[in-house]
Parts: C-alpha cells; sequence; structure tokens
C-alpha cells in the first residue's frame, strides 16, 4: 500500500530530529515516515541503544534545542512563550519500552529542556494499542507540538488525513483478508536447563546497574540473592552527584539512597564479605556478570533462554509473560528490585520445566 500521493509538503520551520529504536525502523505500520515525507524539516536517525556509541545529535546539538518527552519536569508546549520556543525539536520513536531504552542510552538528554502536550486529543491510532488512553502515536504527538509552536504553517491537517487514509485502508483489509491458521503442534516437554540445575543449590541471582559508556561501565546499584537461603545484598557506589541524580530518577529510587553511597573500594570490600567461593552467580544480562568480575563465569540466563525457546529475547518483562509467569516481590528498591522479582520468577518456571 502507498500512500505519497495523499502526502502534503508542510514547510515547517521547526527542524524535527527523530532518535528511532532499531526495531521500530522495521514497523510496517509505523507513523515517523509520514514525518519523514511530509515535513521540509526531518531527519530520521536510527540508534542502537545498546551500542554503547552516542547519538550523531549528540556530538554535534544545535542551540534551542528541546525533547518532545512527558518527563515529571517537562513543560507545556501550550504554556511556552514565543521567545522560548525551540528550533530544534527531538522526537524518541518506538514503544514505551524502547523509547525508554533511548532515553537511558542518551543521558545528555537530561540537559535539554523537555516538553510535553497539557491536553493531548484522543488517538486516532486504532491499529496499535496504546498504553493509555491519553497516549498518542509519534506522528500524532508531534504534529499537535508543532501545531502549537508554529500555528500559522499549513497542511498539518492533511498529513494526518494521509495518516487516517492508512489507518482505515488497513483496517478494511484486514477485515477482508481469509485468514490461513496451521494448527499448533503439542509442544514436548523441555526439560530444566542443566546449568540451573546443577547449580541450584549454589544460586545468587545478580543485578547491577551502572554508570559512563558500555565499555568502561561503573556499578552503581548492586542487588544479590542468595536463592537457597534468601540472604541479600544491596549496595549504592558514590559517583558525580548530577550523575547520580539522573540515574536515581531512571532507576525510579528515592533521593534518601545517597546517603547509602560508598567509594568503589568499600563496595568492593563488602562484596567479597557476601560472595562464597562456592556460589554461581546468575543475571539476566551479561553486563552484570562482568562488572562483578566473574571472568566469563556464571549463569548468563538471557543467554540460556534463547537457546531454550531457540529465538531473541525482548524485554525480562515480556519473556516472563510470554512463559505465563508473575514476578515476585523483593526486598530490592527501584527498578533493580523489579528486575530481580522477574527474574527470580523466570528461574523458578524453567526448574519447573518438564514436570
Amino acid at each position: 500500500m502507498c500512500i505519497c500521493a495523499a502526502l502534503p509538503h508542510v514547510a515547517n520551520r521547526t527542524h524535527v530530529h527523530v532518535l528511532q529504536h532499531p526495531r521500530e525502523s522495521h514497523c510496517p505500520i509505523g507513523t515517523v515516515r509520514f514525518a519523514e515525507l511530509g515535513l521540509e524539516r526531518c531527519t530520521v536517525e536510527v540508534h542502537v541503544p545498546w551500542s554503547g556509541e552516542p547519538s550523531l545529535l549528540a556530538q554535534k546539538r544545535p542551540p534551542r534545542t528541546a525533547l518532545l518527552f512527558p518527563s515529571p519536569h517537562a513543560q507545556a508546549v501550550e504554556d511556552l512563550p514565543p521567545e522560548e520556543r525551540p528550533d530544534h525539536l527531538i522526537v524518541l520513536d518506538g514503544t514505551w519500552n524502547q523509547v525508554k531504552a533511548l532515553l537511558r542510552a542518551n543521558p545528555w538528554l537530561d540537559d535539554v529542556p523537555h516538553l510535553r502536550l497539557a491536553a493531548p486529543e484522543p488517538s486516532r491510532y486504532r491499529i496499535r494499542a496504546e498504553p493509555q488512553v491519553d497516549y498518542l502515536s509519534t506522528l500524532e504527538a508531534l504534529v499537535a507540538t508543532l501545531r502549537r509552536l508554529e500555528p500559522d504553517t499549513t497542511g498539518f491537517d492533511e498529513l494526518l488525513q494521509a495518516f487516517e487514509q492508512m489507518i482505515d485502508t488497513q483496517i478494511a483489509r484486514s477485515e477482508v483478508r481469509e485468514v490461513r491458521r496451521r494448527t499448533p503442534a503439542v509442544p514436548k516437554p523441555a526439560a530444566p536447563p542443566l546449568e540451573l540445575q546443577q547449580a541450584v543449590d549454589r544460586l545468587v541471582l545478580v543485578d547491577v546497574e551502572t554508570v559512563g559508556p558500555q565499555k568502561v561501565a561503573r556499578p552503581f546499584q548492586i542487588c544479590a540473592w542468595r536463592l537457597s537461603t534468601g540472604e541479600r545484598f544491596e549496595a549504592f557506589v558514590a559517583c558525580d552527584p548530577d550523575l547520580a541524580a539522573r540515574k536515581r530518577y531512571r532507576l525510579e529510587l528515592p533521593d534518601e539512597v545517597e546517603a547509602l553511597a560508598a567509594d568503589e573500594a568499600t563496595f568492593r570490600n563488602s562484596w567479597a564479605a557476601f560472595v562464597r567461593p562456592e556460589d554461581v552467580l546468575c543475571a539476566w544480562h551479561q553486563r552484570s556478570l562482568d562488572v562483578l568480575g566473574t571472568g566469563g563465569g556464571g549463569v548468563h540466563l538471557k543467554a540460556l533462554w534463547c537457546n531454550l525457546a531457540h529465538r531473541q529475547a525482548g524485554h525480562l518483562c515480556d519473556v516472563l509473560a510470554g512463559e505465563g509467569l508473575l514476578p515476585v516481590g523483593t526486598p530490592f528498591r527501584g527498578l533493580a528490585g523489579r528486575h530481580m522479582g522477574e527474574a527470580r520468577s523466570l528461574i523458578g518456571g524453567l526448574l519447573s520445566r518438564g514436570h
């Protein structure tokens, strides 16, 4: 289906720079393509958040730049005086989990002004579900923002009309298409993973949240849980105050944990006192094992699951949902605590396979 003939030419003055998650770039019903073809000033950069490389925009950030993102400190676009309107607008494109990954991978975005829509209209994106009723597609949020920044610019209505034409056509075609489904094969019971079976009494589940570039990342929050006894370890490592404040916000940690942060040497000593020679460290991400210096040992839970499922893994919460598992409660703080609860549930689910 081609909708190029329906696309207008919008002479927008505000340059739009889209940071797009690589998985979203392959979505056939994504909306950024409308902006890329319809807006005169629009750049789309596919940025891989797990690469450790900064985005092109981070290396050459233009002045008077703002980010469209509903963070707690974002200013409503409707309240922005004309003299404070940005010349460059950054937009993150992907699912909400992918957008958050882009935000975590680009900490420099915390330093630019954040803008939000105070009262967005209901989304027209009927072929793709949004997490909440007041959430919009990337194109809808972008058009609504540009309308407020450039009230005299024309062509935005025609751009949304082309968007609706694509939606109507997709719905019409899905209603008339005959869907042929294969009878799903009955899966054979899979045995519990051998790596987990052999180390079940010695497993220590860990999650390490880091600061700094991926190649030289330093620990910030460390959680460990000895599953056989319930013993737990949690520590925070001190770093630059501004960097620590941004990291606490992203990890959903209260400011009170700042008082618990110690220098890295103190953390290493307390960690050495907790871990035992017979322990087998287990983590969803290999990065956690590397930061703790396992030398390639330990159980890499993500790789183990991929080998069992014969496919790539997305986010841990999505893997858990696909396995029909619910995260367990944990005594750990913030986002790392949720990750620990999800990983603990997955370990239990994998160990129960074949029973």
